[in-house]
């Protein structure tokens, strides 16, 4: 089986675990990275998730942020 496994490293200076919703989808905004979008990374990640019936309302919060006005 072929996958893609992202590891989070909580020590990093770059862990943005803690920031809130709001912070989180400005820096999300806009942002590319090696995989894509990062909004479309957002959308990705709670789309696999509800498929698996999984609810992450942090990150709900961040796309309902992240949609157009």
């Amino acid at each position: 089986v072929e996958a893609v496994a992202y590891v989070v490293d909580r020590t990093h200076e770059q862990y943005a675990g803690a920031l809130d919703a709001a912070d989180a989808a400005s820096f999300v905004r806009g942002a590319v990275g090696q995989s894509g979008k990062n909004e479309d990374y957002v959308s990705s990640t709670l789309e696999h998730l509800e498929a698996l019936g999984i609810r992450d309302h942090w990150l709900e919060e961040v796309a309902r942020r992240l949609a157009p006005l």
